[in-house]
């Protein structure tokens, strides 16, 4: 029995050590696109590479459309219930980040400047892209969710039926907001904390659960 133990306790101690962990192979990407849930971490590296930290290869698909663009689905239509998804992504720029039907993508650590970069959510979600230093942001937020970003020069800010952009810095700003939403320049003192202890609308956004898609109708 105490045997048994042991190596029970010892198989929880590599999966929680990250022994589970899987690199996904892609080819070369400059946008990311995440869809139906899970959280992406992007760091700035080099030579980029995809790894899921938690969640199963099985379930999730990552992949390179376009030439360009990485797109994570994050539940297959056999998903668990209660499937977590959690990714990190290394890449020595991104040009362009997208969240679909929940799910959110965060930048960490420290990228170098970069000439622009867009952020798109739609039906829930949120992007934090403060961590990417560019001069021109595109923000868009479309029927709920949240961006949060710090440009080096100018913003353009569009929301349309309920979310919210939050930006740092004083920047020129042209923004559209129609049928609800805000955008707003967030407090100083909250520059370089999480979103979940930032007092603002991106920082209660509800997250939406991964669900499966629906199959198509045959």
């Amino acid at each position: 029995m105490r045997l048994r133990t042991i190596a029970l306790l010892s198989t929880i101690a590599l999966a929680s050590s990250g022994a589970a962990q899987t690199v996904i192979p892609v080819g070369p990407f400059r946008s990311i696109a995440l869809r139906n849930g899970g959280h992406v971490t992007v760091r700035h590296g080099q030579t980029q590479r995809v790894t899921i930290l938690t969640g199963d290869a099985r379930y999730t698909r990552v992949r390179v459309a376009g030439g360009e663009r990485l797109v994570i689905d994050t539940c297959s239509p056999d998903c668990p219930r209660g499937y977590r998804l959690e990714l990190e992504i290394i890449t020595p720029e991104v040009s362009a980040v997208s969240v679909s039907n929940g799910g959110r993508v965060q930048s960490a650590g420290a990228f170098p400047a970069q000439a622009a970069i867009e952020a798109h959510v739609e039906q829930g979600g949120s992007i934090d892209i403060r961590a990417i230093a560019a001069d021109a942001v595109d923000a868009s937020v479309y029927s709920g969710g949240g961006i949060a970003t710090r440009p080096r020069k100018t913003l353009t800010a569009a929301v349309e039926s309920g979310g919210a952009i939050t930006y740092w810095g004083d920047v020129r700003v042209r923004q559209s907001v129609r049928d609800g939403g805000v955008v707003m320049r967030g407090k100083p003192a909250d520059a370089g904390k999480p979103l979940s202890e930032i007092d603002a609308p991106l920082a209660v956004v509800p997250p939406v659960p991964p669900v499966p898609p629906v199959p198509p109708d045959r």
